[in-house]
């Protein structure tokens, strides 16, 4: 797998070190204001007068535009960089939120919630590829301690939201509210991104070309990893409390531990992940987590318990956390194409198996079981484990530098 050079730590530019605080803040915005308006969604039922099936309808539109802005994200990467697309995105993404309480249609909202996707996508490609650029002119690891500010981000915007629904603060009002500070913060924080290196010159640089490009083996390969990770993630997400009801004999106020569980260590590890891939390189960390997240889902599934299925969670959660980062990371080392163009064809594919996964899941299981359905799942894991074991191999024919585990 593509792995950054690691050296001596150098003394760290304080611009570098504000752009590295800046993308962590807007990480935490992300996750903060996703978490909020998700947390709250009864009260969007109840607004809009819709039920579950219309809701998924609702969602789907999010999903779908946050899909079909990936690509279009590499695109205007290559045009505006990392920083203006990045400021857009976020700027564009806090904008659309305080609308979900202020429509009146159900069609006004699939409308909004379209555009809400749309500037997600773009959000997610361009503050990746800006943290790639921190990374390379860091020379050390931190992408993954931006995606644990993601994930703590999502944590307290998940409490803000359901303390927000406790004390019955108007739904339009608490949105609009969060959003007009992350807007101020965005702005505060636009000012201090990198601004796009100059471009390379070295031989063995990724030519520069116009048009539709097909990705190269390696960023396919790394794709691939990404969307066996992220299926994961969302069939866990959707699926796991359910399983332990249905097949452990869990209780409703037990099984959402499992959840908890998952999340919980999601976190922690990708507040680990940067120190243990310095440690034991990016190859073994996708790899040794591949088979942490096999382990517990295998657990989870034999072992029809709840406190294995519980602790089956934990270990997903844990095996599953730096994968995503990793490969960001990787995506933005490898030499042959650009690291923006790349890394939305990455996140395009990796983020079709988020969206893919839960209604595999839920049709599979209607045909067979839901253990079957979510053996599928263990399935994937160890493909995702054998591409990154294969992954230097994978290279095209000249050497790409940096290639291989530490």
């Amino acid at each position: 797998m593509p792995r950054l050079l690691l050296t001596h730590r150098p003394e760290v530019p304080v611009s570098l070190n504000r752009a590295r605080w800046a993308v962590t803040l807007i990480f935490f915005l992300h996750g903060l204001l996703f978490a909020n308006w998700a947390a709250r969604l009864p009260e969007l039922e109840l607004r809009y007068g819709i039920e579950h099936r219309e809701l998924g309808q609702v969602l789907f539109c999010n999903a779908v535009g946050a899909w079909c802005a990936m690509p279009l994200a590499g695109w205007l990467l290559t045009r505006l960089g990392s920083r203006r697309l990045t400021t857009i995105g976020a700027l564009l993404f806090c904008a659309f939120i305080p609308g979900l309480g202020l429509l009146h249609s159900v069609g006004q909202l699939m409308g909004l919630f379209l555009a809400l996707g749309a500037a997600t996508g773009l959000l997610d490609v361009a503050m990746n590829s800006q943290a790639i650029l921190v990374e390379k002119q860091r020379q050390r690891p931190v992408m993954s301690s931006f995606h644990a500010a993601f994930s703590l981000g999502g944590m307290l915007g998940a409490a803000a939201g359901a303390l927000a629904a406790r004390f019955s603060i108007a739904y339009a009002v608490h949105l609009l509210s969060f959003s007009a500070v992350a807007i101020a913060l965005v702005v505060a924080a636009a000012a201090a991104l990198l601004p796009e290196a100059a471009p390379e010159t070295e031989a063995d640089s990724p030519p520069a070309r116009s048009g539709f490009q097909w990705p190269s083996r390696v960023v396919l390969a790394l794709g691939v990893v990404a969307f066996c990770c992220m299926l994961g993630e969302g069939a866990m997400a959707d699926w796991s409390t359910i399983y332990l009801v249905q097949d452990t004999h869990a209780s409703p106020a037990l099984a959402p531990l499992g959840y908890a569980a998952f999340s919980f260590t999601m976190a922690l590890g990708r507040i680990c992940g940067d120190w243990l891939g310095v440690q034991v390189g990016q190859q073994r960390l996708v790899v040794v987590g591949g088979l942490l997240a096999l382990a517990g889902l295998l657990g989870l599934l034999l072992v029809p318990l709840t406190a294995v299925g519980i602790g089956g969670l934990f270990l997903i959660g844990l095996g599953l956390s730096t994968v995503i980062p990793t490969v960001f990371s990787a995506t933005g080392q490898q030499h042959n194409m650009a690291p923006g163009l790349a890394l939305s064809m990455v996140s395009t594919i990796g983020y079709g198996g988020f969206l893919l996964g839960p209604p595999l899941i839920g049709w599979l299981a209607d045909l067979l079981t839901l253990r079957l359905a979510l053996g599928v799942v263990a399935g994937l894991f160890v493909v995702m484990v054998a591409l990154a074991l294969a992954l230097p191999l994978v290279a095209p024919h000249r050497k790409l530098a940096g290639l291989g585990s530490h």
